[in-house]
């Protein structure tokens, strides 16, 4: 392999390193990302490759190994100079090596009723939520033959972070963690069996967006807010430690950037159901504006994660071309999933806003069976039902 540079890790690359560390061999394939991009039908196979080598030409994340150290910390990415696309389908529970190749593969699945498909799998560490985004849409654009700008790199991302110019940031958000831990209720937790539920709330993205714009806040922390009112109601516990999954991609600078760069960012929220919904969710807007302007921080220079202390928070949002459509409330449903994943948080909850508020919960806690995962979920969507009635 001829070797362009080895560099530092990003924040984002340093917390997902270090969360594989202290993980079982037999979950090192949790972190995997799966993602199915459509084709024309008058594209080739033959097309889609060099496609898929111009996206790892472009994107350096996609040259990328780890060359570990003896200090975490100092772990390094070590960029490729030319491209490795491995072609061949691989099952998503077959974990990476990370120090060996590029963690990333693609190949072109044609369905019989259908067009040509390309099917992807990467590993967290070279590619986030956001990031497998920007892949497709690059995908896209090159197998059209469009010309691309550059594309920024998580090396010139690592750079700034240890600049002068950016330890002041890290300070600042290591001790608004110290101070937000040590201020939050602490109650035990121990792990029990996996369940994961979809909730289909049947709020459309067009009535959530209203009730959101009605109580002055946004939609991601209007349905941060009914996450702590519902989680207090059915714990009988006002006061919730909530933890957000930050994007950290305001910085127009790497709003484009192929890497992971998601952190777990902490923030207390008081869910009283005594209190008017609409009170409840401006304050949780403006912590949760606070916590995210935290969100990256050195995960080497704060207390380890502990996936069992608080619960857990990720928004997932509409497309940018998202047309609001109807705003009709449609009927409630459940749906049980298959177990998946069980390293992390315990106490997980997704929140999907498009085309309709979907929520996926997944729970591995002692003393937690069904009943309660769906009580939880019915008093959530209840909550937000009925702030969708009263915004009309």
């Amino acid at each position: 392999m001829r070797i362009q540079g080895a560099y530092p890790l990003t924040m984002g690359q340093l917390s997902m390193w270090n969360a594989l560390a202290v993980r079982p061999p037999e979950q090192l394939w949790e972190s995997n990302l799966e993602a199915v991009w459509p084709m024309s039908a008058a594209a080739t196979e033959e097309q889609a490759r060099h496609a898929l080598a111009a996206l790892a030409e472009r994107h350096e994340s996609l040259r990328t190994v780890y060359r570990p150290a003896q200090e975490p910390g100092n772990v390094r990415q070590v960029v490729l100079r030319d491209p490795v696309v491995e072609c061949t389908a691989a099952s998503a529970r077959e974990p990476f090596d990370l120090t060996a190749q590029p963690a990333w593969r693609a190949w072109v699945h044609t369905p019989d009723d259908g067009p040509p498909q390309v099917h992807l799998l990467i590993h967290h560490i070279a590619a986030d939520g956001a990031a497998l985004r920007i892949l497709e849409s690059d995908f896209q654009a090159l197998l059209r033959g469009e010309p691309l700008g550059d594309a920024p790199a998580p090396r010139e991302l690592a750079e700034r972070q240890r600049s002068a110019a950016f330890r002041e940031r890290l300070t600042a958000a290591g001790e608004y963690r110290r101070q937000t831990l040590a201020a939050a209720p602490r109650r035990t937790a121990s792990r029990g069996p996996l369940l994961r539920a979809l909730f289909h709330t049947g709020v459309p993205y067009g009535a959530a967006r209203r009730a959101a714009q009605h109580l002055r806040v946004t939609l991601p922390n209007l349905l941060l807010a009914v996450y702590a009112r519902a989680l207090a109601v059915t714990t009988a516990t006002p006061e919730q430690l909530l933890w957000q999954l930050a994007a950290n991609r305001l910085d127009p600078s790497v709003r484009r950037l192929v890497s992971s760069m998601t952190q777990w960012v902490p923030m207390t929220a008081a869910g009283d159901p005594e209190r008017p919904l609409g009170q409840s969710a401006q304050e949780v807007n403006l912590a949760a504006v606070r916590a995210m302007r935290h969100g990256v921080f050195d995960p080497f220079a704060v207390t380890p994660q502990d996936f069992d202390h608080g619960s857990y928070f990720t928004f997932i949002p509409a497309p940018d071309d998202a047309d609001p459509g109807p705003t009709e409330l449609l009927p409630e449903r459940l749906e049980w999933l298959a177990p998946r994943a069980y390293s992390g948080a315990s106490f997980y909850l997704v929140a999907r806003a498009y085309p309709s508020v979907q929520l996926t919960l997944r729970v591995m806690r002692d003393g937690y069976g069904r009943a309660d995962a769906e009580r939880f979920l019915v008093t959530m969507s209840g909550l937000l039902r009925r702030a969708a009635e009263e915004a009309r």
